[in-house]
């Protein structure tokens, strides 16, 4: 049996479903993928193509010519300077014309992402069903968008595949767009500031918020369990056994917040 399966696809997008994680944060959830087709996620970050994944969100970073970035890096202090000057000939020497600059994404696209993207290309997963897909997420745990934002996901396709899970968790940055406002029942809202964090309050989302470590957390959030910064000496409980961030359907009421790292 094959360790995946995709569970969504349209023309410029293939959703995929992976089991047996080795991601100590999360732990042994499923997680599920939403990919471009048509470049892998290590060159589609350079040439802007990831905004048909991840949409807005300002930790995608910046794309520029390479002539421009040049330019950039020779504004910057030595040290940086020779990093993104090196990047960039590495990019011209695999034919790329553009590059990424100043992302902050957590994601390292190159290592499970294209894994997996280069799997797909290789025919290594079966296509199944709504209802096929119930049946092997039923009485398990599922992260949704371990790598591009779950709206891409139909919400009534989401109802019935996640009908029998024992829950899920996942994050959408494109939470400000009223026509993706249904995914609040399983998506965490996230944000970034404070005034973000009540506009997206305001909408109905619980959110997830990274702050500083100089600013307190809001009478309305709890600490994520798995914050170092936050725990201290205490045990880090990974998402699998806390839950918390799964949208309006976490027994769980606050919103979370985790101290920036």
């Amino acid at each position: 049996m094959s360790n995946g399966f995709i569970f969504h696809e349209t023309k410029d997008i293939v959703s995929i479903a992976t089991f047996n994680s080795s991601n100590r944060k999360t732990g042994d959830e499923i997680q599920t993928w939403i990919l471009y087709k048509h470049e892998a996620p290590n060159i589609a970050i350079d040439t802007d193509k990831d905004v048909v994944i991840c949409g807005d969100c300002k930790h995608r970073g910046i794309v520029l010519s390479l002539d421009d970035a040049t330019i950039y890096a020779n504004k910057l202090p030595t040290t940086k300077k020779k990093a993104l000057l090196k990047r960039i000939e590495d990019k011209r020497a695999k034919g790329l014309n553009s590059i990424n600059i100043n992302r902050k994404c957590y994601v390292l696209v190159w290592q499970a992402p294209t894994v997996i993207y280069k799997a797909w290309k290789n025919g290594n997963y079966p296509t199944l069903t709504p209802k096929q897909v119930q049946k092997r997420f039923a009485y398990k745990k599922v992260r949704l968008g371990s790598y591009g934002d779950p709206i891409h996901i139909p919400k009534w396709k989401l109802d019935i595949i996640l009908k029998f899970t024992l829950g899920v968790t996942g994050y959408t940055h494109q939470w400000k767009n009223l026509k993706f406002i249904e995914y609040k029942q399983y998506l965490m809202a996230s944000v970034d500031t404070l005034e973000e964090m009540l506009q997206a309050n305001s909408l109905g989302y619980r959110t997830f918020r990274v702050r500083q470590k100089n600013e307190d957390a809001q009478p309305n959030e709890v600490g994520c369990l798995s914050d170092r910064n936050a725990r201290g000496n205490k045990k880090l409980v990974p998402c699998i056994d806390c839950m918390m961030c799964s949208g309006l359907t976490s027994k769980v009421k606050q919103s979370i917040s985790i101290i920036q790292h």
